[in-house]
C-alpha cells in the first residue's frame, strides 16, 4: 500500500493542480461574442426570474449552458447571469403537415431554400448585478458564460468557507470551474446537515457522501493554518453489504482520466488511510467480517446503563406502547444509582441475570403501577432482543466492548458495520453512537471547533416519517438542534418522501442523485420546478444536483470518481502497485 501511494503520487506535483490556460482563454473569448437576443413575445415574457432568448443561425446551445445578457432598464446598465433550462426550435409552419408537404413526403428532397426557423432558449436567472428584481428588455444582447459567470451566478466569491464538491457542468460536455457549496450552510454557522436522494444502485448516494468526508477532511487540514481552524470526526454507518468496510483499498478501477477531477479541486487522490473498522462480534467474540482489521464491539447490561441506551432497544416495535416504555425507564430507576447509569450493588450484573430478574418480575404480583401483561410484554421483547443479538450482547459478561467514539480533533473515519444485525439492532447502534456524540457536544467542556460528522444511509429505516419512538425523536433532535453544536448528519437515502420531515426539512443543503419520477412526484419535492425534477430522473451516474439556501437554481455537478474500494470487489490486488495510468 506504501509503495504504491508514493508510486500514484509522484505523478501529483503541486505544478499540475489549477485551471487549463487555454481553457480560460476560450470562456473568456465566448463571454463577448453575442449568441441571441432576448425576445418577450406573449406566452414567452420576461420577468425577474426567467427570459428567452432566440439564437443566432449556426450557434449551438444546449440545456445546462451558463449566459449572462446586457439590457439597460430605467438608465442602469443591468448584467443578467443565468443557465439555460430549456431550449426549443420552432419553424414557421403551421402543423406537422405542412412540414411533411413541404417535401411531399419524399425524405430525400432537398428543397432549393432553407426552411426558415429559430432556436430558443429558455433561461433561469440566477443573479443580476446590480441586484434588482426587473426583468431584462427584449433585444438585449446574451452572450454565453463559463467560470466567470458562473462563479459569479452562484456567489462563490461570496462564501464564508467555500468547499467544491465536484466540477460544475457547462451543457452536455463542458465545464465551467469547480462547483462549491459553503460551509457554513452545512457545518453549522449559518445552517446544517446535507441529504442526498437516488435511487439504489445508480444514483451513487453513498460514494458522494465519501467523496464529500474526504475533502471535509482535507478542508479541516487546511484549517489549521487560520485563524478558525475547524476539526472533523467522521463517522460512518455502513448498512448495505460489506461495502465501506475496504475504503482504506485502492480501487482497481481508478485511472489516470479520473485523476483530473481531484487535482483541479486541489486534493490528491488516494484511499482513507488509518481508518478504523468496527464489525459486530459473534458468539465467540471475534468480528463478524473479515479482511478488513476490523475490530468486534458488544454492550453488557452496564454498558448501556452507562450509555443511558436502555430504552432504545425497545424503540422499533410499533405495538411497543407508551406505557411499556415508561415501565422501562422506570426498570432503569430501579436497578441504578441515582446517576442513571450505575448498577446498584443488589442489582443484576450481567444479560442472563437481568432476563431472569424481569421474568420474575412478570410472574409476580402486579406491583402496583404496571400490571403483569405490561411486564410480560417487555420480557417477551427483551428475550427476543437478547436472542437475536447473542453476539453484541454477551449473556454471561459483565463488561463487553461497546463502541466509543468521541474524539477531540480531526481523525480518520470511524466505519461501523450494521449490516448483518436484525433491523431492531441496527437501530439501537445508531441511537448508541449517536446519544454518545449528543453528550459529548451538550456536557462538559466540549472542543471548540470539533464537528461530529455522522454519515447515514437508510435514513428511512431510523427515521421514518411520522415516526414517534425515541430513536427518531433523537435524530430529529440532531437535525433541529445539534448542528450549532457540532454534529452534522450526512443522511441519504432512496425516497425522502418517508423519512421524518424534520430530518429532511433541516438539511440545508440538499442533493439529487436519480430518482424515480414517482418520487418526484411528492410533496417534499414540489419546491423544485418541474424541468430540474425531470433532470434528476434521468441524471447519469457521477452527475448531482446540489441545491444550498443561497442559490436560486441547484448546481448541475460531476462528482470526481472514488480512489478507494467501494466494495470487496473494487479492492485492487497487492500484487499489482503499479498503476498503469
Amino acid at each position: 500500500m506504501k509503495e504504491e501511494t508514493v508510486e500514484f503520487e509522484s505523478r501529483l506535483s503541486e505544478a499540475d493542480f489549477g485551471a487549463d490556460a487555454d481553457t480560460v482563454a476560450a470562456e473568456e473569448q465566448s463571454a463577448t461574442e453575442i449568441i441571441g437576443r432576448v425576445g418577450a413575445p406573449p406566452q414567452l415574457e420576461a420577468t425577474p426570474d426567467q427570459f428567452n432568448f432566440w439564437v443566432a443561425r449556426q450557434r449551438l446551445v444546449e440545456n445546462n449552458q451558463f449566459v449572462s445578457a446586457k439590457s439597460i432598464v430605467g438608465g442602469k446598465d443591468i448584467t443578467y447571469f443565468g443557465i439555460v433550462d430549456e431550449v426549443r426550435r420552432a419553424s414557421r409552419k403551421r402543423d406537422i403537415l405542412e412540414e411533411y408537404d413541404t417535401a411531399d413526403g419524399d425524405v430525400s428532397y432537398e428543397p432549393p431554400f432553407k426552411m426558415e426557423g429559430v432556436t430558443y432558449a429558455r433561461v433561469n436567472i440566477l443573479r443580476s448585478e446590480p441586484d434588482l428584481l426587473t426583468p431584462p428588455l427584449e433585444q438585449s444582447s446574451v452572450f454565453l458564460g463559463g467560470e466567470a459567470e458562473a462563479s459569479f451566478a452562484y456567489g462563490f466569491k461570496d462564501m464564508a468557507n467555500a468547499m467544491p464538491v465536484g466540477l460544475l457542468r457547462n451543457g452536455a460536455s463542458n465545464f465551467a470551474g469547480l462547483a462549491k457549496i459553503d460551509l457554513a450552510y452545512m457545518l453549522g454557522e449559518n445552517g446544517g446537515h446535507l441529504n442526498v436522494n437516488g435511487i439504489a444502485g445508480v444514483s451513487t448516494k453513498t460514494s458522494f457522501l465519501l467523496t464529500l468526508v474526504k475533502l471535509l477532511i482535507n478542508q479541516a487540514e487546511l484549517s489549521t493554518k487560520t485563524r478558525e481552524p475547524f476539526f472533523v470526526a467522521p463517522i460512518i454507518l455502513n448498512v448495505k453489504g460489506e461495502d465501506l468496510m475496504f475504503i482504506d483499498r485502492w480501487n482497481k478501477s481508478f485511472e489516470v482520466k479520473h485523476e483530473n477531477d481531484w487535482k483541479q479541486m486541489g486534493v490528491r487522490p488516494e484511499p482513507f488511510t488509518n481508518a478504523k473498522f468496527y464489525a459486530p462480534a459473534d458468539k465467540e467474540g471475534n468480528p463478524t467480517i473479515s479482511d478488513c482489521d476490523a475490530q468486534p464491539y458488544s454492550w453488557s447490561l452496564s454498558d448501556v446503563l452507562e450509555d443511558e441506551a436502555l430504552p432504545y432497544l425497545f424503540s422499533e416495535d410499533d405495538r411497543f406502547t407508551e406505557n411499556m416504555q415508561s415501565l422501562v425507564r422506570d426498570i432503569v430507576a430501579q436497578i441504578t444509582e441515582n446517576d442513571g447509569k450505575s448498577l446498584r450493588s443488589s442489582s443484576p450484573k450481567t444479560w442472563r441475570d437481568f432476563l431472569d430478574w424481569v421474568r420474575n418480575k412478570a410472574t409476580s404480583e402486579s406491583d402496583g403501577m404496571f400490571t403483569k401483561g405490561t411486564w410480560r410484554a417487555v420480557y417477551r421483547r427483551l428475550f427476543n432482543i437478547l436472542d437475536e443479538g447473542r453476539g453484541i450482547f454477551p449473556r454471561i459478561e459483565t463488561r463487553g466492548k461497546p463502541l466509543r467514539v468521541k474524539r477531540d480533533s480531526t481523525s480518520a473515519p470511524q466505519v461501523i458495520d450494521i449490516n448483518r444485525l436484525p433491523l431492531a439492532l441496527q437501530r439501537f447502534v445508531v441511537a448508541s453512537i449517536v446519544r454518545q456524540v449528543v453528550d459529548d457536544r451538550s456536557t462538559g467542556s466540549p472542543v471548540t471547533g470539533l464537528r461530529y460528522l455522522i454519515m447515514l444511509d437508510e435514513l428511512n429505516r431510523f427515521a421514518p416519517r411520522d415516526g414517534k419512538d425515541e430513536i427518531t425523536r433523537l435524530l430529529e433532535r440532531v437535525a433541529t438542534e445539534m448542528r450549532s453544536q457540532g454534529i452534522i448528519l450526512l443522511g441519504a437515502q432512496q425516497m425522502a418522501s418517508q423519512v421524518s420531515t424534520k430530518v429532511i426539512e433541516m438539511s440545508s443543503i440538499r442533493v439529487l442523485g436519480r430518482t424515480g419520477s414517482a418520487e418526484l412526484q411528492d410533496k417534499v419535492w414540489q419546491s423544485w420546478e418541474k424541468s430540474l425534477r425531470k433532470q434528476a430522473s434521468i441524471l447519469q451516474r457521477e452527475d448531482k444536483l446540489v441545491m444550498q439556501p443561497t442559490f436560486r437554481q441547484p448546481m448541475f455537478v460531476r462528482v470526481p470518481y472514488p480512489a478507494w474500494a467501494m466494495k470487496r470487489e473494487d479492492i485492487r490486488p497487492t500484487t499489482d502497485l503499479k498503476m498503469e495510468m
